[in-house]
């Protein structure tokens, strides 16, 4: 399976723990440049950033590192669907590999087709449906993700990394928006458990250190007039999906 790892050129430190071990797993990969929200041109912003979208869909405008992992992600789907690459595992730097790794990519690119729109989680996620639980291979299970976060790990079809460029270019979410595509049905998204991937923790992110900076403090009247604005657009998107879902709309 092709495998990309999204490394910042400059981390030397991060590209070497993952590549080791991947190397050791017998595991071939390419190197994908990340890029760097900060150093997006204002006409590459205005090109592939909707701020007035993320606003609604976060709360607050994307923060440099949220923007430049977004479009990494979606440059990487695009790649896919230019080379007809049928099935990717994607990974961020941070990644620590289970050592069953491989035998599981095999079964996935074996049992499921391309042409299905599905995205498999390797990581942690928040809450499984239960029901219709597969077995993958060995103890490792296929449930079906209702609420999950993260990136460092997982595998995509090709028909879904084309529904995935159509549907978050440009960027109005940030890149680990799983509950937001399963909920409007854009992809199927499964998640592997026992978890194979997680994240090394020796490392911060550098989303997680720009949040503590950029964190807003608002005065008490700001704060309700906030949430108000929050709890609208999170109704609006629920009644659009639920509207979607009704045959023949």
């Amino acid at each position: 399976m092709h495998t990309f790892v999204i490394n910042l050129p400059d981390d030397f430190a991060r590209r070497e723990a993952v590549a080791n071990q991947l190397r050791k797993l017998g595991l071939s990969y390419e190197l994908f440049p990340a890029i760097r929200g900060e150093s997006l041109s204002s006409e590459e912003r205005k090109q592939h950033y909707d701020e007035r979208w993320f606003i609604r869909n976060e709360g607050r405008p994307a923060l440099a590192g949220e923007l430049g992992c977004a479009l990494s992600h979606i440059a990487i789907y695009r790649r896919m669907r230019e080379q007809s690459i049928t099935h990717a595992l994607i990974l961020e730097d941070d990644a620590w590999l289970n050592p069953n790794l491989p035998q599981l990519l095999q079964v996935i690119a074996q049992r499921y087709a391309p042409e299905e729109r599905n995205v498999f989680l390797l990581t942690w996620v928040a809450e499984l449906s239960m029901r219709n639980v597969d077995t993958l291979w060995s103890s490792y299970h296929l449930g079906k993700v209702k609420s999950a976060v993260c990136t460092h790990g997982y595998v995509i079809s090709h028909a879904a990394a084309e529904a995935l460029v159509e549907a978050l270019d440009p960027v109005r979410h940030v890149a680990d928006c799983w509950s937001w595509l399963r909920r409007h049905r854009i992809v199927n998204i499964y998640a592997v458990f026992p978890t194979c991937i997680t994240a090394d923790l020796s490392y911060e992110s550098g989303t997680t250190i720009e949040l503590r900076a950029d964190r807003p403090k608002r005065p008490f009247s700001k704060q309700v007039m906030h949430t108000a604005y929050r709890a609208f657009w999170w109704a609006t998107d629920h009644l659009v999906a639920m509207i979607q879902r009704i045959p023949n709309i």
